[in-house]
């Protein structure tokens, strides 16, 4: 089988993807007592974030790794780079070099696709430091906190932005994908076998992913050590070998994005089978996720050419389902809910974890689904 690499996940995230690719780019260089650290500069609302706005709010974000007491800041920029980003780069920068923090390297990273020019500093410092007394926006603002700072000190505020210049450099790298790949060969065996690495580096993406976007909401840097890289590196590797395939579901939820009136979703036999049951939508949208966790799992399994562990999973779920209904309808008990949380509980040795079993019910349930179909309401309109 062609190896195809999933294209689902973190790249549904735009150009926040690009930051953790950036982010996971410096992370496969870590050593014994080096860490990485993400942080937002500015509050973020993730709920109002898409991912056609990420990318204009990146300058709010920035990495710092961290090896002793030296420190490299690194600013990411996925898109072209305008003056007024420029600016806005160069604050954040003053506020770190003013900082406890030091900061031996100002690294701006961006992708060469975008032929930006290494060229930030080339506004006059007496009209930068002119026109930062002079805004008015609120105080959390980074341009305010660079005022607040330098108010009344030029002399100070200049030697700080030569300072940073002195220690600038510029980065346009060509495929950060592949280059990430390269850093990680070693860390995930990609000489052992090519897809298990690709599914291992998906879910170390995936996983950084789902740990950032946490501490953004609890308004907390992420901060990776060395310690946690191997434990995570571990991990994921004996998640995903030749044998096993165990995604992560709670980083797979904490990603993936339900929304029940979007029109595609709503007329979805799925749906329609899981509204017979009479749950609350978010417990509709709980076992949604099931099946869509399932599906990018057998994925997996299709990848590394284990077809037979998705038959053996769903003809086990769908004999499951006849065991229950036929049991249900004995009782005279039988209702679509019942049937739901009889199958789930149903055992299945082929599923490597509860969420995939479920999964797999709701897969089943799919209008496409040929042999095997599970009903929770025998009804067609249903």
């Amino acid at each position: 089988m062609t190896y195809k690499q999933d294209s689902s996940g973190i790249n549904s995230l735009s150009g926040f993807a690009y930051q953790i690719k950036v982010f996971a780019y410096y992370a496969f260089d870590l050593k014994e007592n080096m860490q990485i650290e993400f942080e937002t500069l500015e509050d973020i609302n993730l709920k109002s974030i898409t991912p056609d706005t990420i990318d204009i709010n990146s300058h709010k974000f920035i990495c710092r790794v961290t090896d002793g007491s030296k420190n490299k800041a690194i600013q990411v920029k996925h898109t072209s780079i305008s003056n007024s980003v420029s600016e806005q780069l160069i604050f954040n920068w003053l506020l770190l070099e003013s900082s406890a923090y030091n900061i031996e390297e100002y690294i701006l990273f961006t992708d060469k696709n975008y032929q930006n020019k290494n060229d930030i500093f080339i506004k006059d410092v007496k009209k930068m430091y002119k026109d930062i007394l002079q805004s008015n926006k609120n105080k959390n603002a980074t341009v305010s906190k660079v005022k607040a700072l330098f108010e009344g000190d030029f002399a100070k505020f200049e030697q700080k932005y030569n300072q940073i210049h002195n220690k600038y450099t510029f980065i346009d790298l060509e495929d950060v994908n592949a280059k990430t790949e390269d850093k990680a060969s070693l860390h995930f065996r990609k000489a052992a076998n090519v897809i298990i690495f690709q599914q291992r580096l998906g879910e170390f993406l995936q996983h950084i992913t789902y740990k950032i976007l946490n501490t953004i909401e609890n308004k907390e840097p992420y901060i990776l050590t060395y310690q946690e890289f191997i434990n995570i590196v571990e991990d994921i590797s004996n998640r995903f070998t030749k044998d096993i395939t165990a995604p992560s579901y709670s980083n797979f939820k904490r990603i993936k994005k339900i929304d029940l009136k979007d029109s595609v979703l709503s007329n979805s036999r799925e749906y329609k089978q899981l509204k017979t049951c009479k749950l609350p939508d978010s417990l509709i949208e709980q076992h949604l996720l099931y099946g869509m966790y399932y599906n990018e799992t057998s994925l997996k399994y299709m990848e590394n050419n284990k077809l037979n562990k998705i038959e053996e999973i769903e003809d086990t779920t769908f004999e499951g389902f006849e065991n229950v209904k036929f049991s249900l309808i004995r009782e005279k008990n039988d209702s679509p809910y019942n049937r739901l949380e009889r199958t789930k509980k149903y055992p299945n040795s082929y599923a490597e974890n509860d969420q995939i079993k479920f999964g797999a019910s709701i897969h089943l349930t799919k209008k496409d689904v040929l042999n095997n179909q599970i009903s929770w309401k025998d009804d067609e309109d249903a």
